[in-house]
């Protein structure tokens, strides 16, 4: 470690050792996505010493980012995503590789971007591309770890692995062991319109739930609930990175559930029957 990392992180000393910090800095994470979630787990898991990112986003900021994209600015407005995380990143941390692929996640393309990887961090919006990520860690034996935020103020984390049953088995998918054709997608896409009608059961606005299955609307989220998920999301990379004993990440079929509307905000739960109706989450 070089005199500069040493002191970007000596803070770090005597919540973790040096070892541990070694790790860190040794470690590869891939982040897909840099918007809401995506921004502030990249900005946590470099603060902490992550010394290798690569970052899969192809989207450009508009006005409605900055409610809650922790990486977004007027000034940034029409900028892509990737590029502008990359150069704050690098004003975090000048030490730090950082890769950037400006490409949408797919079915031919994941293992490439997945390659030498330690974690991967499920940070984008789309469900599809959820299942093309989940699927691919798996295969690749790399440990892959799943968000959601969801109306008005929840979310949910989770960790999976080799060594967990499925992400489409935990989340009851009607795509798992199928191939995704173009019926499948769609039946994956609609479980998003789920979602939000069972936020009304939640608080949110039923107006809003109706015009989003209508295609008028998109997913509302609140500044907080995002960040507070990728937070989440960035320590679950930090457990499995250290891989201490007594720090054990949240595997499933646990989850990592967030109301920030009650008292109890973040807990961790198991599910019954040992799977999750991704309507509710």
């Amino acid at each position: 470690m070089s005199s500069l990392y040493n002191q970007l992180f000596s803070r770090n000393y005597g919540v973790i050792d040096s070892d541990e910090q070694k790790k860190l800095l040794n470690a590869k994470v891939t982040v897909v996505g840099a918007g809401g979630v995506g921004s502030i787990t990249l900005i946590s898991l470099v603060r902490m010493g992550v010394g290798n990112v690569h970052i899969v986003d192809m989207d450009r900021f508009e006005p409605s980012n900055l409610n809650r994209q922790m990486l977004s600015s007027v000034s940034r407005l029409e900028l892509l995503k990737a590029e502008c995380a990359k150069q704050s990143l690098l004003d975090i941390n000048p030490e730090l590789n950082v890769s950037v692929s400006y490409d949408r996640l797919d079915e031919d393309n994941a293992q490439h971007h997945f390659q030498g990887v330690d974690v991967i961090i499920d940070a984008t919006d789309n469900l599809v591309s959820r299942v093309i990520i989940h699927r691919a860690a798996q295969k690749a034996a790399i440990p892959s770890i799943w968000i959601a935020v969801t109306p008005p103020f929840r979310g949910g984390v989770m960790t999976f692995s080799d060594q967990t049953p499925a992400y489409e088995q935990v989340l009851r998918h009607p795509s798992y062991n199928k191939p995704l054709t173009t019926e499948v997608r769609q039946q994956i896409n609609a479980i998003k319109n789920e979602r939000a009608k069972k936020s009304v059961e939640f608080g949110a606005s039923s107006e809003w739930a109706n015009a989003f299955v209508a295609g008028e609307s998109p997913w509302a989220v609140l500044c907080p609930v995002a960040n507070m998920v990728g937070l989440l999301a960035s320590f679950e990379a930090f457990k499995l990175i250290v891989k201490r004993n007594n720090l054990l990440p949240t595997y499933a079929p646990q989850l990592i559930k967030i109301d920030l509307a009650k008292t109890d905000m973040v807990k961790v739960e198991t599910p019954v029957d040992g799977s999750w109706d991704n309507a509710y989450l």
